[in-house]
């Protein structure tokens, strides 16, 4: 078994702001795209996108004002994100390199050095976008932006950024998660959108 090489992946760019925000800029952040995005060419459309909107709506926050996208901007195969990770054990076997520097998602998967490239675009944009808040929706957007695993445990909190200090993140639930049978999860993905936007107003 191979990587797929990227240029062979559908690819789906960020939706960069178009409107001023109301207080700080926002940044959603996911993991990458699925069917929907890359048949359409935008990040969280669909059924999770939805239920992004209606979030954001919710809390006043203008999805036009945000930068929207996904850590990895490729669809991986199957839409399995694990596509872009490897163990050392398997990367050896593969022939392929991993990006140690970039540290390793839970305890042992290291991102494919094909697509590290990804995590460095990431951080560009966000240092030329100068978000106050990032809201990273599932573990590998947790894990590109702060270096830290374990989205139960650490959703809700506000991490330091590795690639953009100056914005804080704050991990929570991807919609797809919620739209899989966990409804249940859906007010405290509220409450965690609900303090992105207070964050962003700088309140406490």
């Amino acid at each position: 078994m191979t990587a797929s090489p990227v240029s062979e992946l559908p690819f789906v760019d960020y939706q960069c702001p178009t409107n001023d925000p109301i207080g700080g800029r926002i940044a959603i952040i996911g993991e990458a795209p699925g069917a929907e995005e890359a048949r359409t060419g935008k990040p969280f459309v669909g059924v999770s996108g939805r239920l992004l909107d209606e979030n954001l709506k919710s809390v006043g926050l203008d999805r036009t004002a945000c930068l929207v996208g996904n850590t990895f901007r490729y669809q991986p195969p199957g839409n399995k994100v694990t596509h872009f990770f490897s163990s050392r054990t398997k990367a050896r076997k593969m022939g392929v390199e991993v990006a140690e520097d970039l540290g390793p998602m839970g305890t042992s998967d290291y991102c494919l050095a094909e697509y590290a490239g990804e995590i460095e675009h990431l951080r560009r944009t966000l240092n030329e976008i100068k978000p106050v808040v990032i809201i990273a929706l599932g573990r590998t957007p947790m894990w590109a932006l702060t270096g830290q695993s374990g989205i139960t445990a650490l959703r809700g909190q506000e991490l330091p950024c590795r690639l953009y200090p100056e914005a804080v993140v704050i991990p929570t639930f991807h919609p797809s998660y919620i739209l899989r049978g966990n409804r249940v999860e859906e007010p405290l993905f509220h409450a965690d959108v609900t303090l992105a936007a207070k964050r962003a107003m700088g309140e406490s």
